[in-house]
């Protein structure tokens, strides 16, 4: 399969226009955008109040919205990418068991819950990230609706990371994936050619400039289905959970999470904690080393590092965390020994998905070409690649 090519933003926002059009019968009030995401260090730290490094892409979903006085109120919502409308009622939402709706829907509650009263919603959404890939299209989503409602009906809240916070617990309470902050926090406030760091303790965050203006993002989609709604995601934060409390208990001192807990004293002690807890509570603990030695790595301007530090953390994930597989071992495993390969890891909740890769812009398409050679070779089946930069966050067009 030859790397695919997205449809840029405008290009979404005349689709998302037209189809609005074509399925309310009139004209759209508002425009919106939020891209997707990719985890370059920091799996799952964010819910162990640790340390991210990420990116917002180019890629993106684009929301056509409107508004109108219905009794009783609803959500009207068409997706191009499930060729899909659906009508769900405003007065007292309920999620629909496994639909993609209950992202704006969740966030429409959210909204009204802070005090924004809503009338009937129409959304036309339009979409160049792959679902289920570990780009967090979920997220993109939450934020587009939330920009849309936002621009329509205002009530922007005046610290935006409190729109990240809104859009997470959509995600939580609605949708009921137990996910930390990194997705929502980094479609927000990213900035083209900008990696994001976010403590997660503190929510204080940074940005850092690429190093070098050459560098693509190229996604390797598994097509491995990662549904984090089945428990896998839950059982993952319940060991680091169980860890955090025995960890205490060793040490004799309050640990309110991960983040607090140093390697040093972690290795003297981690033998007295349960082997799965033990094994996700050293990930995350060495997790956040690796994102505060990544963030250095860019300060000085040494994308090499930071391409070892995501090596790092990729077997980390397989050998401590358990949320690899063998799919994505190959594909990190192979792109390591391809022409212009910087780093790459998993990305994301895991079990499936894609892998982030930093590579040569110069060298970019001949990586993927041999990359969906080498997978063909090994699965008897097309791999798709994405070649994408580092791009803006969540806004009002």
């Amino acid at each position: 399969m030859p790397p695919e090519i997205s449809p840029s933003c405008e290009q979404l926002a005349l689709r998302a226009r037209k189809n609005y059009e074509e399925q309310f019968e009139t004209a759209p009030q508002a425009l919106s955008r939020a891209p997707g995401r990719l985890e370059i260090l920091g799996n799952h730290t964010d819910y162990n109040n640790g340390y991210i490094l990420s990116i917002a892409l180019e890629l993106s979903v684009v929301i056509a919205a409107g508004q109108e006085e219905t009794s009783p109120r609803r959500l009207g919502a068409w997706s191009s990418t499930f060729n899909e409308r659906i009508d769900a009622g405003l007065e007292e939402p309920a999620p629909l068991a496994g639909s993609w709706i209950n992202y704006p829907l969740g966030v429409l509650r959210e909204l009204e819950r802070s005090g924004i009263r809503l009338p009937s919603i129409n959304l036309s959404i339009e979409s160049s990230l792959p679902t289920g890939a570990g780009v967090s299209s979920s997220a993109a989503l939450e934020l587009a609706t939330a920009e849309a409602a936002y621009g329509m009906l205002g009530g922007r809240p005046g610290d935006p990371m409190e729109e990240a916070r809104l859009c997470r617990r959509a995600e939580n309470d609605f949708v009921g994936v137990p996910c930390g902050i990194l997705d929502q926090f980094s479609s927000l406030f990213g900035k083209r050619d900008h990696f994001l760091f976010l403590d997660c303790g503190t929510l204080e965050y940074d940005r850092l400039s690429l190093p070098d203006s050459g560098l693509a993002i190229v996604i390797a989609d598994s097509r491995v289905k990662h549904a984090l709604i089945d428990g896998q995601y839950a059982r993952l934060r319940a060991h680091c959970a169980n860890a955090t409390r025995r960890l205490g208990e060793l040490l004799d001192r309050p640990v309110p999470s991960l983040r607090d807990v140093g390697l040093e004293e972690f290795l003297e002690c981690r033998d007295e904690v349960e082997e799965e807890d033990r094994k996700r509570a050293e990930h995350v603990i060495r997790e956040n080393s690796r994102v505060l030695s990544g963030v250095e790595a860019l300060r000085r301007k040494d994308i090499v590092r930071l391409g070892e530090l995501m090596l790092e953390s990729h077997s980390s994930s397989r050998e401590l965390f358990g949320n690899s597989c063998d799919e994505l071992d190959f594909l990190v495993e192979t792109a390591s020994g391809l022409p212009g390969f910087i780093g790459g890891k998993l990305s994301g909740g895991g079990f499936g998905g894609a892998t982030v890769n930093l590579v040569e812009e110069d060298s970019a398409g001949e990586f993927q070409e041999r990359l969906a050679s080498r997978w063909n070779s090994r699965f008897a089946a097309p791999l798709r690649t994405l070649q994408t930069k580092i791009g803006d966050g969540a806004q009002l067009l």
